[in-house]
Protein backbone atom coordinates (compact mmCIF):
# COMPACT_ATOMS: atom_id res chain seq x y z
CA UNK A 1 0.00 0.00 0.00
CA UNK A 2 2.70 2.49 0.93
CA UNK A 3 4.42 1.85 -2.40
CA UNK A 4 1.80 4.12 -3.95
CA UNK A 5 3.36 7.07 -2.18
CA UNK A 6 6.95 7.01 -3.43
CA UNK A 7 7.07 5.83 -7.02
CA UNK A 8 10.28 5.92 -9.03
CA UNK A 9 11.56 9.29 -10.21
CA UNK A 10 14.10 10.36 -12.78
CA UNK A 11 15.99 13.46 -11.65
CA UNK A 12 13.68 16.21 -10.46
CA UNK A 13 10.68 15.09 -12.50
CA UNK A 14 9.05 11.77 -13.29
CA UNK A 15 6.81 10.47 -16.07
CA UNK A 16 3.63 12.52 -16.28
CA UNK A 17 0.79 10.87 -14.37
CA UNK A 18 -2.44 11.81 -16.13
CA UNK A 19 -4.91 9.55 -14.32
CA UNK A 20 -7.98 11.33 -13.00
CA UNK A 21 -10.74 10.05 -10.75
CA UNK A 22 -14.09 9.43 -12.41
CA UNK A 23 -15.78 10.06 -9.08
CA UNK A 24 -14.11 13.22 -7.80
CA UNK A 25 -13.47 13.82 -4.15
CA UNK A 26 -14.00 16.98 -2.17
CA UNK A 27 -11.35 17.51 0.50
CA UNK A 28 -11.94 20.38 2.92
CA UNK A 29 -14.38 21.82 0.39
CA UNK A 30 -12.00 21.71 -2.59
CA UNK A 31 -12.60 19.34 -5.49
CA UNK A 32 -9.71 16.91 -5.88
CA UNK A 33 -9.80 15.00 -9.18
CA UNK A 34 -6.59 13.06 -8.50
CA UNK A 35 -6.05 9.56 -7.08
CA UNK A 36 -3.20 10.87 -4.90
CA UNK A 37 -3.34 14.09 -2.91
CA UNK A 38 -2.45 15.58 0.48
CA UNK A 39 -4.04 17.10 3.55
CA UNK A 40 -2.14 19.43 5.89
CA UNK A 41 -3.80 19.56 9.30
CA UNK A 42 -3.03 20.38 12.92
CA UNK A 43 -3.06 17.67 15.62
CA UNK A 44 -6.55 16.56 16.70
CA UNK A 45 -8.21 18.92 14.23
CA UNK A 46 -10.96 17.85 11.85
CA UNK A 47 -10.91 17.78 8.08
CA UNK A 48 -13.61 16.59 5.69
CA UNK A 49 -13.68 14.15 2.79
CA UNK A 50 -16.70 13.84 0.53
CA UNK A 51 -17.55 12.12 -2.73
CA UNK A 52 -18.85 14.54 -5.35
CA UNK A 53 -21.68 12.11 -6.09
CA UNK A 54 -23.79 12.51 -2.96
CA UNK A 55 -25.50 9.16 -3.48
CA UNK A 56 -22.24 7.20 -3.39
CA UNK A 57 -21.02 5.58 -0.22
CA UNK A 58 -17.38 5.47 0.69
CA UNK A 59 -15.16 3.24 2.77
CA UNK A 60 -12.34 4.91 4.67
CA UNK A 61 -9.16 3.31 5.99
CA UNK A 62 -6.61 5.27 8.02
CA UNK A 63 -3.01 4.08 8.49
CA UNK A 64 0.13 5.34 10.13
CA UNK A 65 3.34 5.55 8.09
CA UNK A 66 4.16 1.94 9.04
CA UNK A 67 0.90 0.66 7.57
CA UNK A 68 -0.84 0.05 10.91
CA UNK A 69 -4.60 0.70 10.80
CA UNK A 70 -5.91 3.57 12.91
CA UNK A 71 -9.36 4.65 14.01
CA UNK A 72 -10.59 7.66 12.06
CA UNK A 73 -12.18 9.26 15.11
CA UNK A 74 -13.81 8.10 18.36
CA UNK A 75 -17.19 7.64 16.67
CA UNK A 76 -16.03 6.55 13.20
CA UNK A 77 -14.02 3.31 13.16
CA UNK A 78 -11.78 2.24 10.28
CA UNK A 79 -13.54 0.66 7.27
CA UNK A 80 -16.65 2.73 7.97
CA UNK A 81 -19.16 3.25 5.19
CA UNK A 82 -20.76 6.66 4.99
CA UNK A 83 -22.71 8.89 2.63
CA UNK A 84 -21.58 12.39 1.74
CA UNK A 85 -19.24 14.53 3.82
CA UNK A 86 -17.19 12.70 6.43
CA UNK A 87 -15.51 14.61 9.27
CA UNK A 88 -12.20 12.98 10.14
CA UNK A 89 -10.23 13.86 13.24
CA UNK A 90 -6.46 13.95 12.76
CA UNK A 91 -4.24 12.03 15.19
CA UNK A 92 -2.82 13.84 18.22
CA UNK A 93 0.74 12.98 17.21
CA UNK A 94 2.42 14.99 14.45
CA UNK A 95 3.61 12.94 11.51
CA UNK A 96 2.71 11.35 8.18
CA UNK A 97 -0.43 9.22 7.89
CA UNK A 98 -2.28 7.66 4.97
CA UNK A 99 -6.03 7.79 4.37
CA UNK A 100 -7.41 5.51 1.66
CA UNK A 101 -10.93 6.17 0.47
CA UNK A 102 -12.83 3.74 -1.72
CA UNK A 103 -15.95 4.61 -3.68
CA UNK A 104 -18.11 1.58 -2.93
CA UNK A 105 -20.11 2.02 -6.12
CA UNK A 106 -17.27 2.41 -8.62
CA UNK A 107 -14.44 0.70 -6.74
CA UNK A 108 -12.12 3.67 -7.29
CA UNK A 109 -9.52 4.29 -4.61
CA UNK A 110 -8.01 7.63 -3.67
CA UNK A 111 -4.96 7.89 -1.41
CA UNK A 112 -4.60 10.97 0.77
CA UNK A 113 -1.31 11.70 2.49
CA UNK A 114 -2.30 13.26 5.78
CA UNK A 115 0.46 15.40 7.25
CA UNK A 116 -0.24 16.29 10.87
CA UNK A 117 1.84 19.40 11.42
CA UNK A 118 4.15 20.39 14.24
CA UNK A 119 2.65 23.51 15.89
CA UNK A 120 4.27 26.90 15.39
CA UNK A 121 4.51 27.17 19.19
CA UNK A 122 7.30 24.58 19.09
CA UNK A 123 9.60 27.11 17.40
CA UNK A 124 11.93 28.44 20.11
CA UNK A 125 12.87 32.05 20.83
CA UNK A 126 15.87 31.73 18.51
CA UNK A 127 13.55 30.87 15.64
CA UNK A 128 14.57 27.20 15.54
CA UNK A 129 12.48 24.04 15.41
CA UNK A 130 14.46 20.99 16.51
CA UNK A 131 17.58 22.82 15.37
CA UNK A 132 16.16 23.76 11.95
CA UNK A 133 16.09 27.51 11.41
CA UNK A 134 12.60 28.79 10.68
CA UNK A 135 13.15 32.41 11.62
CA UNK A 136 10.37 34.75 12.62
CA UNK A 137 7.17 35.66 10.84
CA UNK A 138 6.06 39.32 10.76
CA UNK A 139 4.16 40.37 13.88
CA UNK A 140 1.48 42.09 11.81
CA UNK A 141 -0.13 40.71 8.63
CA UNK A 142 0.30 42.81 5.49
CA UNK A 143 -2.59 45.30 5.25
CA UNK A 144 -4.32 43.24 7.99
CA UNK A 145 -4.94 40.50 5.43
CA UNK A 146 -5.37 37.18 7.31
CA UNK A 147 -3.51 35.24 4.60
CA UNK A 148 -0.36 36.84 6.07
CA UNK A 149 -0.92 35.55 9.60
CA UNK A 150 1.81 33.14 10.71
CA UNK A 151 1.08 29.53 9.71
CA UNK A 152 -0.27 27.30 12.46
CA UNK A 153 2.36 24.64 11.91
CA UNK A 154 4.91 22.86 9.76
CA UNK A 155 5.32 19.44 8.18
CA UNK A 156 8.36 17.62 9.54
CA UNK A 157 10.36 15.94 6.76
CA UNK A 158 12.87 13.13 7.28
CA UNK A 159 15.32 11.97 4.57
CA UNK A 160 13.08 9.07 3.58
CA UNK A 161 10.05 11.29 3.05
CA UNK A 162 11.32 13.63 0.33
CA UNK A 163 10.02 11.36 -2.47
CA UNK A 164 6.47 11.09 -1.10
CA UNK A 165 4.07 12.10 -3.83
CA UNK A 166 1.90 14.83 -2.38
CA UNK A 167 -0.04 14.95 -5.65
CA UNK A 168 0.31 12.84 -8.82
CA UNK A 169 3.20 14.85 -10.27
CA UNK A 170 4.89 16.53 -7.31
CA UNK A 171 6.85 15.32 -4.31
CA UNK A 172 7.33 16.73 -0.84
CA UNK A 173 11.04 17.28 -1.40
CA UNK A 174 10.46 19.60 -4.36
CA UNK A 175 9.02 22.27 -2.06
CA UNK A 176 11.59 22.29 0.74
CA UNK A 177 13.33 25.56 1.53
CA UNK A 178 16.72 25.70 -0.22
CA UNK A 179 18.68 26.56 2.92
CA UNK A 180 21.59 24.20 3.52
CA UNK A 181 20.66 22.37 6.70
CA UNK A 182 20.30 18.75 7.68
CA UNK A 183 17.24 16.76 8.68
CA UNK A 184 14.67 16.97 10.02
CA UNK A 185 13.56 19.79 7.77
CA UNK A 186 10.24 21.61 7.98
CA UNK A 187 7.92 22.88 5.28
CA UNK A 188 4.58 24.63 5.10
CA UNK A 189 2.38 24.10 2.04
CA UNK A 190 -1.08 25.05 0.83
CA UNK A 191 -3.12 22.36 -0.88
CA UNK A 192 -4.47 24.99 -3.26
CA UNK A 193 -0.99 25.51 -4.70
CA UNK A 194 -0.73 21.80 -5.53
CA UNK A 195 -4.13 21.90 -7.23
CA UNK A 196 -3.06 24.90 -9.30
CA UNK A 197 0.26 23.38 -10.39
CA UNK A 198 -1.38 20.08 -11.31
CA UNK A 199 -4.02 21.99 -13.29
CA UNK A 200 -1.33 23.84 -15.26
CA UNK A 201 0.59 20.64 -16.02
CA UNK A 202 -2.51 18.67 -17.02
CA UNK A 203 -3.73 21.50 -19.27
CA UNK A 204 -0.37 21.79 -21.02
CA UNK A 205 -0.47 18.07 -21.80
CA UNK A 206 -4.14 18.07 -22.82
CA UNK A 207 -3.36 20.83 -25.34
CA UNK A 208 -0.66 18.78 -27.01
CA UNK A 209 2.53 19.75 -25.16
CA UNK A 210 4.21 16.56 -23.94
CA UNK A 211 5.61 17.63 -20.59
CA UNK A 212 6.57 15.19 -17.84
CA UNK A 213 6.68 17.72 -15.05
CA UNK A 214 7.39 21.23 -13.86
CA UNK A 215 10.84 21.88 -12.40
CA UNK A 216 10.33 23.67 -9.09
CA UNK A 217 13.10 26.20 -8.47
CA UNK A 218 11.62 27.52 -5.25
CA UNK A 219 8.62 26.42 -3.21
CA UNK A 220 8.42 27.08 0.50
CA UNK A 221 10.92 29.50 2.03
CA UNK A 222 11.43 29.88 5.73
CA UNK A 223 11.43 33.53 6.90
CA UNK A 224 15.11 32.99 7.69
CA UNK A 225 16.01 31.88 4.16
CA UNK A 226 13.74 34.43 2.50
CA UNK A 227 15.52 37.23 4.37
CA UNK A 228 18.94 35.73 3.63
CA UNK A 229 18.37 35.92 -0.14
CA UNK A 230 17.09 39.49 0.12
CA UNK A 231 13.52 38.79 -0.91
CA UNK A 232 10.54 40.90 0.19
CA UNK A 233 9.28 40.18 3.70
CA UNK A 234 5.74 39.24 2.66
CA UNK A 235 6.62 36.89 -0.18
CA UNK A 236 3.91 34.25 -0.61
CA UNK A 237 6.66 31.62 -0.63
CA UNK A 238 7.01 32.18 3.12
CA UNK A 239 3.39 31.07 3.60
CA UNK A 240 3.69 27.99 1.39
CA UNK A 241 1.45 29.37 -1.34
CA UNK A 242 3.89 30.10 -4.17
CA UNK A 243 6.20 28.32 -6.59
CA UNK A 244 8.85 29.43 -9.08
CA UNK A 245 9.25 26.93 -11.90
CA UNK A 246 10.17 26.28 -15.50
CA UNK A 247 9.74 23.55 -18.11
CA UNK A 248 12.84 21.46 -18.74
CA UNK A 249 11.69 18.73 -21.11
CA UNK A 250 13.75 18.69 -24.28
CA UNK A 251 16.66 18.77 -23.81
CA UNK A 252 16.80 18.15 -20.06
CA UNK A 253 19.63 20.53 -19.34
CA UNK A 254 18.62 22.36 -16.18
CA UNK A 255 17.14 25.44 -17.85
CA UNK A 256 13.89 26.50 -19.49
CA UNK A 257 13.04 24.96 -22.86
CA UNK A 258 12.69 26.99 -26.03
CA UNK A 259 8.92 27.14 -25.62
CA UNK A 260 8.25 29.76 -28.29
CA UNK A 261 10.48 27.94 -30.81
CA UNK A 262 12.56 30.99 -31.81
CA UNK A 263 15.85 29.12 -31.47
CA UNK A 264 17.03 30.72 -28.23
CA UNK A 265 16.18 30.34 -24.54
CA UNK A 266 15.48 33.68 -22.92
CA UNK A 267 12.85 35.74 -21.13
CA UNK A 268 10.40 35.30 -24.02
CA UNK A 269 10.06 31.62 -23.17
CA UNK A 270 8.97 32.54 -19.65
CA UNK A 271 6.56 35.03 -21.24
CA UNK A 272 5.12 32.22 -23.39
CA UNK A 273 4.50 30.08 -20.29
CA UNK A 274 3.06 33.01 -18.32
CA UNK A 275 0.68 33.81 -21.20
CA UNK A 276 -0.49 30.21 -21.24
CA UNK A 277 -1.23 30.38 -17.50
CA UNK A 278 -2.87 33.82 -17.82
CA UNK A 279 -5.22 32.47 -20.49
CA UNK A 280 -6.18 29.62 -18.15
CA UNK A 281 -6.92 32.20 -15.46
CA UNK A 282 -9.08 34.28 -17.81
CA UNK A 283 -11.11 31.16 -18.57
CA UNK A 284 -11.76 30.59 -14.86
CA UNK A 285 -9.56 27.50 -14.60
CA UNK A 286 -8.28 28.33 -11.12
CA UNK A 287 -11.47 29.42 -9.36
CA UNK A 288 -10.58 30.80 -5.94
CA UNK A 289 -6.93 29.86 -6.52
CA UNK A 290 -6.21 32.97 -8.58
CA UNK A 291 -3.09 34.84 -7.60
CA UNK A 292 0.22 36.28 -8.64
CA UNK A 293 1.90 35.54 -11.97
CA UNK A 294 5.41 36.84 -12.57
CA UNK A 295 8.01 36.54 -15.34
CA UNK A 296 11.72 36.41 -14.53
CA UNK A 297 14.70 36.68 -16.85
CA UNK A 298 17.86 34.58 -16.71
CA UNK A 299 20.89 35.66 -14.72
CA UNK A 300 24.23 34.13 -13.80
CA UNK A 301 22.57 31.77 -11.30
CA UNK A 302 19.54 30.50 -13.24
CA UNK A 303 17.59 30.54 -16.49
CA UNK A 304 14.22 32.24 -17.07
CA UNK A 305 11.23 31.11 -15.00
CA UNK A 306 7.72 32.02 -13.90
CA UNK A 307 6.15 32.54 -10.50
CA UNK A 308 2.61 31.54 -9.53
CA UNK A 309 0.82 31.81 -6.21
CA UNK A 310 -2.65 31.38 -4.71
CA UNK A 311 -3.05 34.66 -2.81
CA UNK A 312 -6.70 34.93 -3.93
CA UNK A 313 -6.33 38.20 -5.84
CA UNK A 314 -4.81 38.90 -9.24
CA UNK A 315 -1.28 40.29 -9.40
CA UNK A 316 0.96 40.51 -12.48
CA UNK A 317 4.58 41.50 -12.95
Amino acid sequence: MLALLALARTGDVFSFEKTLLNSKLSVNGSTVPYPIFSVFVMPSKTFTVEFAEKSHTGSFQFFDANGEALKLSPNLPANSGTVGKTPITAPKQSGHYVLKTTNNQTGEIATLNVFVMTPLEKVDKAGKLNGYIIGKYPEKPLKNNPIYLPPQGFVEVSPGQTDIRISPNFTLGQFLSKQQQGFPKYVHLRAGLLLKLENILHTLNSEGYTIEGLTIMSGYRTPFYNKAIGNVQYSRHVWGGAADFYIDQSPKDGVMDDLNKDGVVNREDAVWLANFIANMSKQGAFGSRIGGLGVYDANAAHGPFVHVDVRGTLARW
